[in-house]
């Protein structure tokens, strides 16, 4: 094995591939507002709870989940990528641009992308902002699910870094111990 040292900052990409997901919002007057991240994983199982990993500042998703207090996390499958990545977009038309196609939820206000084969609906549970961080963790419980049964594994978009994305590739068993 050949180590050497990493910048920390740069070693942080070592943990990608990371899902790739579509974090759609509504305002309190209804305008619907959705971004990708890929900074997403749960955080308890009773009650069912993820984070999101947003920037450490005002966005239109993080003044939206204030407002509101609630959120869908759409999961990105290859099928739909570019438009989901199209709503990283700064304009104010942005979403009508995009070509995601949204629809009512179940539970919440906030609506779910039509394209979307797996749905988090979340209420909003805590922002916290990690001393020294540049990114707050949005931290939802989750109050309705939904999934194509279908769903192939290899059509989830994984974010490598900048504009590279990747599927999951082969699928593997390992022994555990209990």
């Amino acid at each position: 094995m050949n180590m050497k040292e990493v910048n920390p900052t740069l070693a942080i990409r070592q943990l990608y591939p990371r899902l790739t997901i579509l974090v759609s919002t509504v305002d309190s007057g209804g305008k619907v507002n959705a971004a990708p991240y890929s900074w997403v994983a749960p955080v308890s199982f009773v009650p069912p709870m993820l984070y999101v990993g947003i920037q450490a500042r005002e966005t239109l998703t993080v003044k939206n989940i204030r407002e509101t207090k609630e959120f869908v996390v759409n999961i990105v499958t290859k099928e739909w990528a570019q438009e989901a990545v199209n709503c990283e977009s700064k304009t104010e038309d942005k979403v009508e641009k995009s070509g995601v196609k949204f629809r009512e939820s179940k539970v919440v206000k906030a609506l779910t992308a039509e394209q979307a084969k797996v749905v988090f609906e979340c209420k909003l549970n805590q922002i916290i902002k990690v001393e020294k961080a540049d990114h707050f963790l949005i931290v939802g419980e989750i109050v309705h699910t939904e999934a194509d049964e279908n769903l192939k594994r290899d059509e989830i978009a994984m974010h490598i870094g900048g504009e590279k994305f990747v599927s999951p590739g082969n699928e593997f068993s390992l022994e555990r111990k209990k």
